[in-house]
């Protein structure tokens, strides 16, 4: 298992793709730091430290949708070059490449948004002034990213078997999509046209989970019912795409 990662490793972090695609979402942030730069060296006191990366925690949502990038980076069309079925032709287990697989992803999904947090927050730090509030500022983050990070992992399993489980790589991104969005919006309408157990259900999903952090904010029993939720919908997701893995014939 050591040595697939590390080949997986090596064949994700030499390519191009991941640092296009992480050069364009910092060159983003850089562009929304300077914006609110502008805005106050313009004049507007109200540009502080705390009033821009109090953004973080309502933007943690677009976490679950990363996966979608990485993954296709670390899964790189492998039905369309074949290059899944040389390794399963070879003898490598399904198991190792598809744990391998998503461990790698999961890997690259750390670094890009650590990147990412660390530039926007401290770009934050270093450009706008301070005040009383920047202890409350820190302390509501790492509350939203404490209960985001397993809701992260979970919306990396459901992609990641989406990919393995779908030939077609824009489809397999769009199933997980409307996986991730569109079947809490499913749970929604079911539970106001049939029961309210559906809306008791969607409360669980992630993506409705990690867009109420920042307003249960320091409920740190809502932090548990996240970690509890995200890795129940990351075994289950990583069983049920194991075990179909396992059955699928690759052609």
């Amino acid at each position: 298992m050591r040595n697939y990662l590390a080949a997986e490793c090596y064949k994700t972090f030499r390519r191009k793709y991941f640092y296009i695609a992480l050069a364009v979402c910092l060159g983003l942030e850089l562009v929304l730091l300077g914006c609110y730069w502008l805005t106050l060296s313009w004049g507007n006191p109200n540009v502080t430290f705390s009033s821009t990366a109090v953004l973080v925690p309502f933007l943690l949502g677009m976490g679950l949708y990363a996966p979608l990038i990485t993954g296709d980076i670390v899964f790189s069309d492998q039905y369309k070059n074949n290059t899944l079925k040389n390794e399963v032709s070879y003898g490598v287990p399904r198991a190792r490449i598809y744990l391998g697989k998503l461990a790698v992803t999961a890997l690259a999904s750390v670094l890009a948004a650590l990147a990412m947090l660390g530039l926007y927050l401290g770009g934050c730090w270093l450009l706008f002034p301070h005040a009383a509030d920047d202890g409350y500022t820190w302390a509501l983050v790492g509350y939203c990213l404490a209960g985001a990070f397993p809701l992260w992992l979970a919306g990396l399993a459901v992609v990641n078997a989406c990919y393995f489980l779908i030939r077609s790589n824009t489809i397999a991104a769009f199933t997980g999509v409307g996986i991730l969005l569109l079947v809490s919006q499913i749970f929604q309408l079911l539970g106001l046209l049939i029961h309210p157990v559906f809306e008791v259900i969607r409360q669980f999903m992630p993506n409705v989970m990690v867009d109420a952090l920042a307003n249960m904010a320091f409920q740190w029993n809502y932090v548990g019912l996240c970690w509890l939720s995200g890795l129940v919908w990351f075994a289950a997701a990583t069983a049920i795409g194991l075990l179909a893995f396992r059955r699928k014939e690759i052609r």
